[in-house]
């Protein structure tokens, strides 16, 4: 009589690896098999360079493999892939930087899903969390590049009960305190904490877009997780404005999808949603009324409404009423002073910014004491910050601020506390002369170039091959043609090695030059865009901007993505001419098999000099 086979267990799903703020735990969400995972999780040490992998036997994992590289952390990179497939072995491997002890690396299974702790665990318990920012390096997860991750939405199924945030660090923190794996001897934990890591659970330091709803002649952004937005800003050639949520993946089955906003016909003004970086989303809105555009967040920042203000009704807005119970200031240093609002219940608010004011609309507020505001903000930042009542109910809070102001707003957990935080920034210069500082005149026909990202920063990645490696080759070449027609070039960085923002600003204004050209790849989660784009902020960068622009246009066969206004750190707080190109996709199979060509190099790098000298000649003429 012959025997059966034996039937193969079915695998475990591998679907996604998760990090926290602090990059000191990652979470492996895993749908179990019916068998579940080895209860015996061990990982074995590796050293040149200093790593460790673990095996997840009898699992597969869904979609591409994973790849975190990670910047200023202990952790250097992660790796998640598909191992073998007969038997099924999902390996992760962990690369630290060396001198890490690995030996404080821990594995737990957590209900099924396994937690890696790879220092001890800091709970952030800060009571506000970002709304809005103009500084994105501050934001979470700024600091960390992403490649080849697969965003997915995960459904699990929901436990009869949800347990709140708090309780589910304490649980995880609870599991490692109870745990008896001993860091590489492969020993088994004693105990597992049963935790609901549902997709129900209220994220504080990631956004999911997961719908959206029209409303009242706009469009509700509804997801899970804290909601941060980026200053809006306008575009030409169709009429759009245009939000930035950093921090935020969006469902693949809404994105990009044109939305008609008014679908009676009342308006033709159209929206989408993309994805437009590994951890950006972009909402755009096409309308000829792009300036009426304002975002509404919810008491709770778990969603926006983005609506034209001539259509808002701001009672419908929320069903409670709140007051300004007291208002606290608190100088920082001398450029830097927070202010803050408290009030008897959560609060829907509105934050609305240009280069000359700042103005937070808080629709549900009824009153405020007036003589006490005075008083608290008298011989402070906050000063000539005013408040007044909006029609049927609200508040309307203004302050006049310089363009070059740094604005940071942040919302209590609860909904019921604001603190906004402004960084004065250089004072606008004349604009008779607007390349020269108060205290140093530019040096004319210098030129500062920055190659993007270097050392630790690798930039976009893409097959292995670096960002940083392409921005330093174009730019010394360029650097290379400016020298040989008698120009003084300065560069920013010489070799592969990490140069922070605020250095390169400040080496640019100690140098004096007449102009500053940062060099970048560009990239994107899709590997379709392609092309050139090129970047400025201040009105006085648009020529230089445009010039270069047409000469890499005119050498290189890609897409014309365009001029575009942009807040990048570098080009906002130079006091001269700056650009930022990006001189292709390097997510584009096609572009970065050219990108790397000696070829595409020369000519881009002939394209920019080209454009400089054309630039600083028409300088030299008015």
């Amino acid at each position: 009589m012959q025997g059966f086979a034996p039937v193969k267990a079915e695998p475990s799903k591998v679907m996604s690896m998760n990090y926290d703020l602090s990059s000191s735990v990652i979470f492996l969400n895993i749908l179990e098999s019916q068998e579940g995972l080895q209860k015996n999780l061990k990982f074995s040490k590796l050293e040149n360079p200093n790593r460790i992998y673990f095996d997840i036997e009898n699992a597969v994992l869904i979609g591409d493999k994973q790849q975190l590289i990670f910047d200023k952390s202990k952790i250097k990179e992660i790796r998640l892939s598909q191992f073998t497939t007969d038997p099924d072995v999902v390996r992760g491997v962990i690369t630290f930087e060396e001198g890490f002890d690995t030996a404080k690396v821990k594995l737990v299974n957590v209900n099924g899903n396994i937690v890696i702790r790879c220092v001890p665990i800091a709970i952030n318990n800060d009571y506000f969390s970002p709304l809005y920012d103009e500084n994105e390096e501050s934001l979470p997860y700024s600091s960390i590049k992403v490649n080849s991750q697969v965003v997915q939405k995960v459904e699990i199924p929901q436990s009869a009960s949800v347990k709140a945030y708090g309780n589910v660090i304490a649980d995880i923190q609870q599991a490692f305190e109870n745990s008896t794996l001993s860091n590489s001897d492969g020993k088994s934990y004693d105990s597992v904490v049963s935790v609901d890591l549902s997709s129900n659970l209220k994220l504080r330091t990631r956004y999911y877009i997961s719908g959206y709803y029209l409303k009242n002649g706009g469009i509700l952004i509804n997801g899970s997780g804290q909601i941060a937005v980026s200053k809006m800003f306008y575009l030409d050639g169709p009429k759009r404005v245009v939000i930035d949520l950093p921090n935020t993946f969006v469902d693949k089955s809404i994105r990009n999808k044109e939305i008609k906003i008014c679908p009676d016909g009342s308006c033709k003004d159209t929206a989408r949603i993309g994805q437009f970086e590994y951890n950006k989303a972009r909402v755009v809105i096409t309308t000829d009324d792009a300036e009426k555009y304002i975002p509404v967040f919810s008491a709770d920042a778990q969603s926006m409404l983005f609506i034209n203000a001539d259509k808002l009704n701001h009672t419908d807005l929320a069903n409670t009423v709140s007051n300004l119970a007291k208002t606290y200031v608190r100088k920082i240093d001398n450029k830097t002073g927070e202010l803050i609002f408290s009030f008897t219940e959560p609060v829907v608010q509105s934050i609305l910014r240009n280069d000359n004011s700042l103005n937070i609309y808080l629709f549900n507020v009824k009153s405020y004491n007036e003589p006490e505001l005075i008083k608290t903000l008298q011989n402070s930042q906050y000063k000539d910050l005013t408040l007044s009542l909006l029609p049927q109910i609200g508040v309307k809070a203004s302050m006049e601020i310089n363009k070059d102001d740094i604005v940071k707003v942040d919302q209590s957990v609860d909904g019921k506390a604001i603190r906004m935080t402004i960084k004065r920034g250089v004072e606008s210069v004349s604009s008779s002369n607007p390349f020269i500082t108060a205290k140093k005149t530019a040096i004319k026909g210098k030129i500062v170039l920055d190659p993007g990202h270097g050392g630790s920063d690798y930039g976009a990645i893409r097959e292995g091959i670096n960002e940083k490696d392409i921005t330093l080759d174009i730019t010394q070449r360029v650097a290379s043609l400016l020298k040989s027609k008698g120009y003084k070039v300065a560069l920013t960085r010489t070799d592969d090695t990490y140069v922070s923002l605020q250095e390169r600003v400040d080496f640019s204004e100690n140098e004096t030059p007449e102009i500053f050209v940062s060099i970048h790849v560009n990239s994107a989660v899709a590997t379709e865009p392609k092309g050139i784009e090129t970047h400025y902020y201040h009105d006085f960068s648009k020529d230089l901007a445009n010039t270069i622009h047409r000469h890499l246009m005119k050498e290189i066969d890609t897409k014309d993505r365009g001029l575009v206004k942009s807040k990048f750190y570098v080009i906002n707080h130079t006091t001269v001419p700056a650009i930022l190109v990006e001189t292709g996709f390097i997510s584009n199979d096609e572009e970065r098999a050219e990108l790397v060509t000696d070829s595409r190099k020369k000519k881009t790098a002939k394209a920019i000099a080209e454009g400089i000298i054309e630039y600083i000649k028409s300088q030299q003429t008015k």
